[in-house]
Parts: structure tokens; sequence; C-alpha cells
């Protein structure tokens, strides 16, 4: 089942985006910096995030029995960031997956109703940023339609610096 995102569901979100996290950027972010992400204190982020939930945002949920398996949240392009998308884009910000369920089909389900949300509502083009190196998330969003288009954004996490590349859908 796939739904929004509610406040109750901040402790189970905070749990997998961790989960996930040391899955998914093991083989390029520091060890100690993974080890040292506090589910409890992601839970807090979300659920202050939730409450303040901004009308154009979704997170959404993937949900097996009472179990959160699965969230991805979107919402309006930055601007700022992304002039040349043009005043409708929208940005899938993040696409988390139980690791367990990987390779599932649960991720495709989740990301093509977040994405079909998105045009449902008349955004376009639509963007998601990977960091460089998550080559499998490349390939993922590269079989959902979206293509890398040479643009890239610095960030850092835990004291490293990484490049994020967009990935880009015409709609």
């Amino acid at each position: 089942m796939i739904r929004s995102a509610v406040s109750r569901d901040a402790r189970a979100i905070g749990d997998l985006k961790v989960r996930a996290w040391r899955e998914a950027y093991a083989g390029f972010m520091s060890r100690d910096f993974l080890r040292g992400l506090d589910p409890v204190r992601d839970a807090e982020e979300w659920a202050e995030y939730l409450a303040e939930l901004p009308d154009e945002h979704r997170l959404w949920i993937a949900q097996e029995g009472e179990v959160v398996v699965g969230f991805c949240r979107t919402g309006p392009a930055d601007q700022d960031q992304d002039p040349d998308l043009g005043s409708r884009a929208a940005e899938v910000y993040g696409l988390y997956i139980d690791p367990d369920r990987i390779g599932t089909g649960l991720g495709r389900q989740l990301f093509g109703h977040a994405v079909g949300d998105l045009e449902r509502r008349g955004y376009g083009p639509l963007c998601v940023y990977v960091y460089g190196p998550n080559a499998p998330a490349i390939r993922f969003y590269e079989r959902a339609g979206f293509r890398l288009d040479d643009t890239t954004r610095a960030d850092e996490v835990g004291g490293i610096k990484l490049l994020e590349a967009r990935l880009v859908k015409s709609t």
C-alpha cells in the first residue's frame, strides 16, 4: 500500500532512512559517519518536517502490513538551483527502500506513484539528484525514463565533499 505519510510515521521513516543510507552509501561515505547516524534524531527531524509540510510537497510511504518499507519525498525544484528547468519543474528529493526489499519492484512502484502524482499536478520537467558514485541509483532512474544531463551540484556529507548528478525526465 502507498499512502501519504503522517506524523506517527516519523520514527519508522527515521529508522528506514538510516538503514538505507548505511546500505546504499557504504562504498563512498565514511564508515564512522554512517555508524554515527542516529535514527532517533532523524525521526525527530521527520516529525518536524511532517508537522510543517509545505503545501506542494509530498511524502509518500510504502507500507506492508503495519511496516513502513519505503518512502519518497517530492516537491517543486529549487528555482535558484535549477532555473534552466523552468517554473513548473519538480524534484524527487529522495527515494529510500528497505534494504531487504531492494530488487522486489517496490522501489519502482513507489517511485512511479510519486512521479505520477507530480505529473498529474502539472509539474514538469522532473529531476532527481544522485550522488555520483551511486551507480545502482543512476541505473534505476534511467530505467524509469530519467536521463543524466551533465548538471551537478556539490554536497558535503559527514565532512566528505560529494558531487550529485542530475537526471531529468521531460513530461
